[in-house]
């Protein structure tokens, strides 16, 4: 496994996720002007926001899982499954990086 590459990876996914949860955090806020609206968008908006919420949660629930795995990198415990102690396949992490559980544990 290359751990750089993999690094490098899980820090883009990362800048990736945290801008969409910024931009996501202000459009629930209404910092992003739509409030400002005529009164049928910001009807239409606000139906949106538990889809919005919905994305939110999983991009924060995302981020977390990749500041975790950052931090398995680190410690040299990146790419053991935490349920048997096993390795987990590369191609499972090329698939799904920030997972801390094998195919078998996870089924």
């Amino acid at each position: 496994m290359d751990v750089q590459a993999t690094r490098e990876a899980l820090h883009t996914r990362l800048a990736t996720l945290t801008k969409r949860e910024v931009a996501l955090s202000k459009h629930l806020r209404g910092e992003d002007g739509r409030l400002d609206a005529d009164s049928s968008d910001r009807a239409a908006f606000i139906e949106m926001d538990e889809v919005i919420e919905k994305l939110d949660d999983d991009a924060r629930g995302e981020i977390v899982a990749i500041q975790a795995a950052l931090a398995r990198l680190q410690d040299g415990t990146y790419g053991t499954c935490t349920g048997c102690g096993e390795d987990i396949a590369e191609k499972r992490l090329a698939v799904l990086p920030h997972t801390t559980l094998c195919v078998k544990c996870a089924a």
